[in-house]
């Protein structure tokens, strides 16, 4: 069952799961972590795939401000020495990674211009193990922290973002997402033969920027008012690749729900579970590509 339901999406920062509901249920505890947003899209309609199928209806004797308790795990120290599945990296960089590319004014450049290609996934601090390990397993990268909140995992030179390109090819994108990676491997291409260093190349750079993420800043369309904006590539959703891909996305973008209402005795309560994912509209395809993989587990 696909759903729609919408809320807002403001700018990369500090804020509660992408999965989360705007008004949420009373007495619903939601075992997912608070994230920091590692998707590059606006205000936009959503959609939420849900599944409900494993209602139970119970007798509960204690006070039910018992079950209001929430327990996070984490890795250990053995578990950052293992790998993850390539398909899991893939998954969970659909939900959470970031391809950009800056464009920034360089008084010290030939054309005043410094170009800087840049792949981020950005998590809530105690979500750092999942970094440790993409990294341990891409063996490139960075991980930083920000303030109190906040970590990241970068990818920024253009011998280490080769290694991000090659996997990436090998295991696609599943999402929408695909087609901002497609746009920022043109980017790529460009700086790695180093047409990026004239003009005719920094031209092209900013017409495909036009298209990625958030697009032109001010600046740049104050700067280049006549630049030919280059179309966003054709997505098109090609089903789900892996379980591990399934895995990954549920890592980054899945929610777990407990429900738990009162019903006619005092004593007694309603319990329901719910997994659910919320997506861009421009995603359905993906949320319908979900339930048919999990139809077919039954």
């Amino acid at each position: 069952m696909v759903t729609s339901h919408q809320i807002s999406e403001n700018e990369m920062g500090n804020r509660g799961s992408k999965s989360e509901f705007q008004n949420p249920q009373p007495n619903e505890i939601s075992v997912k972590e608070q994230r920091v947003d590692g998707s590059c899209f606006g205000i936009s309609p959503k959609l939420r795939c849900t599944l409900m199928d494993f209602e139970r209806n119970y007798q509960i004797k204690i006070p039910s401000n018992q079950l209001n308790k929430q327990y996070y795990s984490t890795l250990s120290k053995t578990d950052l020495k293992n790998k993850l599945n390539p398909w899991f990296i893939t998954g969970f960089a659909d939900a959470e990674g970031c391809f950009s590319f800056a464009i920034k004014p360089d008084a010290k450049s030939k054309l005043k211009w410094r170009t800087s290609p840049l792949f981020v996934i950005k998590l809530h601090i105690k979500d750092i193990a999942i970094l440790e390990l993409i990294k341990n397993t891409l063996m490139v990268g960075k991980i930083r922290i920000n303030g109190i909140n906040s970590a990241q995992y970068v990818v920024e030179s253009i011998q280490e973002l080769q290694v991000i390109v090659n996997h990436f090819d090998l295991y696609p994108l599943v999402t929408e997402k695909a087609s901002d990676y497609l746009i920022f491997r043109q980017c790529f291409d460009i700086i790695k033969q180093r047409e990026h260093l004239t003009e005719n190349g920094l031209l092209k750079l900013i017409g495909l920027k036009s298209s990625l993420n958030w697009g032109l800043s001010d600046s740049l369309k104050k700067a280049f008012p006549n630049v030919t904006s280059v179309n966003r590539p054709l997505y098109k959703f090609n089903g789900i690749p892996d379980p591990f891909w399934v895995t990954g996305f549920t890592n980054g973008d899945g929610s777990f729900h407990l429900n738990i209402k009162n019903s006619d005795s005092y004593y007694s309560h309603r319990v329901s579970l719910r997994f659910s994912i919320n997506l861009n509209i421009r995603d359905a395809e993906v949320l319908e590509g979900l339930v048919n993989y999990f139809n077919t587990l039954n």
